[in-house]
């Protein structure tokens, strides 16, 4: 947006000046600076503000994170931000983006519920000149090509990396459980690809069993019980596809006085205080606070008509040790948090110039 700026008639103003400061009036034929200026002035366009409809999968652990990234930015960047969670139902979310399309939002932010839905809805909005930005989980298939931009995690190399440290802990060897989130989401999609690619490297690691807990706590709780049953002793370490399934599968092995390797993805507060206490084996840090806040930096630089990227790519690091969970442990839920909550906002923008995005 470019904010026009109105010059003066400074030499008229000038003569008023000198004529009014000598006790005199000033002739009636001199323009005074007011009369030139005023017209031109009022003219400004006032500062714009954007609302933005968001609409998330659910309000997990690492999506709540992300709300509190987006409401920090969009305070400092004078956004009204129009939030929603679908609760995990297609239905619902495909009503809320249509609900968006209605009250004629500037932008949509969408965090898909499923991949693979969405289709008609980005195409409306596409039509009624609204652009659509995916953050966090992408679309796939003919959707995906209407979206004007996406922020997304590497999601096949972070299940590599979390693969890659179930292998290092089981030296190569061992039966595995994965759990894995919502089917056909594209988080689960490909983390489950980049595990299996590490499993095809590794001869000697078998999966007894793959199945989704849909990021949820209590129900990786009951598949972790379930398979517990199922195979006993023969389960030599947990793979989960976030750290909220992590912390449920934990709490089903401690119950069964059962202790075995568990890595996890995301770096949620529970996840780094899971890698600190030493029960869980390593995460993948996504800091939802950055991420999230950085999809709506995008839509504001769409919004600016400012040139954009189709894709900007968050590489997760491993956390895989004490040390480095509670560096960030401290940094975004103990005592840096507030100073790191009020630098997202040019942060944010700085990783995107850069393209960093994990950068903290």
């Amino acid at each position: 947006m470019f904010k026009i700026r109105t010059t003066y008639l400074v030499a008229a103003a000038a003569v008023a000046l000198i004529v009014n400061a000598c006790g005199g009036a000033a002739p009636t034929t001199a323009p005074t600076a007011p009369t030139a200026a005023a017209p031109a002035e009022s003219s400004a366009p006032a500062a714009k503000q954007y609302t933005v409809g968001v609409t998330v999968y659910n309000m997990s652990s690492f999506i709540t994170l992300g709300k509190l990234g987006i409401d920090n930015y969009a305070k400092a960047r004078n956004i009204t931000v129009d939030w929603n969670s679908a609760n995990d139902d297609v239905n619902t979310q495909v009503s809320q983006f249509e609900q968006f399309i209605n009250k004629k939002v500037d932008a949509i932010i969408i965090v898909p519920v499923n991949a693979s839905t969405l289709g008609p809805q980005v195409q409306k909005a596409k039509d009624a000149g609204i652009p659509v930005i995916a953050v966090n989980t992408g679309l796939i298939g003919p959707a995906a090509s209407l979206l004007t931009s996406n922020v997304l995690p590497d999601d096949v190399a972070a299940g590599s990396q979390e693969m890659s440290q179930m292998a290092k802990a089981l030296n190569g060897q061992g039966n595995v459980v994965v759990l894995q989130g919502p089917l056909g989401s594209s988080p689960e999609l490909n983390r489950t690809a980049g595990i299996k690619k590490i499993l095809d490297q590794n001869p000697g690691i078998k999966v007894l069993s793959m199945q989704t807990a849909e990021w949820d706590r209590n129900k990786a709780y009951n598949a972790m019980k379930n398979w517990i049953s199922a195979f006993g002793s023969k389960i030599n370490g947990v793979v989960s596809e976030n750290d909220d399934m992590a912390i449920g599968a934990h709490r089903a092995l401690q119950e069964a006085n059962i202790n075995v390797p568990i890595v996890g993805i995301d770096g949620i507060q529970d996840g780094l205080q899971g890698v600190m206490d030493g029960w869980l084996t390593a995460t993948s840090l996504q800091n939802g606070i950055v991420e999230l806040a950085e999809g709506l930096a995008v839509t504001k630089m769409i919004l600016d008509g400012q040139q954009v990227n189709q894709n900007y790519t968050y590489t997760m690091p491993p956390v895989d040790s004490k040390e480095l969970a509670s560096k960030y442990y401290d940094q975004i839920f103990g005592p840096g948090r507030d100073a790191f909550a009020a630098s997202i906002p040019d942060l944010v923008e700085q990783n995107i110039a850069s393209g960093n995005l994990a950068n903290q």
